[in-house]
């Protein structure tokens, strides 16, 4: 009778070492027994946390830095983009100056247009007889206008007259005496004076000008 042995010895002994793959020769070499040391086992899979961390390590800042240079850039095109804002707004600032400067001059302008006339009328009106003017000019420009006026007269009288008149005007808010010297004129003696004549706008005007306003 033939006997089958469905489960040899041998096959047995050919399985029961089976489990963790062996390990190379290379490593029998250096560890013990079957080549499952622990130790050898966490000598060579601590080295290759070690480097994945370290490649983990290395990419995280990689891209940290890829950011960080998109940032810097950013900051550097806005400072840029301020740059020629405060440019511009300089620019433009002194530009207002420059049109302040001119309109304050035309108003200059034009308050002594209106000015002149009257306070010149007021001159020459309030000159007494045996009296002449020299010059006039101007000693301080409107509103606080001032004129400076040189001339001639026959005697010191004529001079306090002159003087009396013109404090006497709306026109004139003040008068004052530089100076007054004999001098002899093609044999006559006469008399030279300077005078500063302050304009003053009349109280009338004043309440003209506020009731137009209303």
């Amino acid at each position: 009778m033939i006997e089958v042995n469905l489960h040899p010895e041998g096959s047995k002994r050919r399985r029961k070492g089976r489990g963790l793959p062996k390990v190379p020769a290379w490593l029998k070499a250096t560890g013990s027994g079957d080549g499952r040391d622990p130790w050898l086992i966490a000598a060579v899979v601590i080295p290759a946390l070690v480097l994945l961390v370290v490649g983990w390590l290395w990419m995280s800042q990689r891209s940290e830095r890829g950011e960080l240079d998109v940032r810097i850039a950013e900051a550097v095109e806005d400072s840029t983009r301020l740059s020629d804002l405060r440019a511009l707004s300089d620019s433009l600032m002194a530009r207002e100056a420059q049109i302040r400067e001119r309109l304050d001059l035309l108003s200059g302008l034009d308050d002594g247009r209106f000015v002149w006339p009257h306070l010149l009328d007021e001159i020459s009106r309030a000159l007494p007889g045996y009296a002449w003017l020299t010059s006039i000019r101007e000693a301080s420009a409107a509103p606080d206008l001032q004129v400076q006026v040189d001339g001639m007269a026959a005697n010191p009288l004529a001079i306090t007259a002159y003087v009396r008149r013109l404090q006497e005007s709306p026109f004139v808010g003040e008068v004052r005496i530089l100076g007054s010297q004999e001098q002899s004129l093609e044999g006559f003696s006469a008399h030279s004076f300077k005078l500063i004549v302050t304009y003053s706008e009349p109280a009338e005007t004043l309440a003209a000008d506020v009731a137009g306003g209303v």
